[in-house]
């Protein structure tokens, strides 16, 4: 699960924390961009998302 860099105040990063905590899952915060940072910045998210995958 993740978020962009710039979702911090957004309602919705508190609950993709708290939802990948109760999953047990990874929590990935350093994404470029907001919530739609995969549209705005699609090279930055793309690479990042690379290295996660790794």
């Amino acid at each position: 699960m993740g978020c962009g860099v710039e979702s911090h105040a957004l309602s919705t990063y508190r609950t993709s924390v708290t939802l990948a905590e109760r999953l047990g899952a990874a929590f990935v915060d350093d994404l470029p961009g907001e919530h739609t940072g995969f549209v705005d910045h699609p090279t930055e998210f793309a690479e990042a998302l690379r290295v996660v995958l790794r």
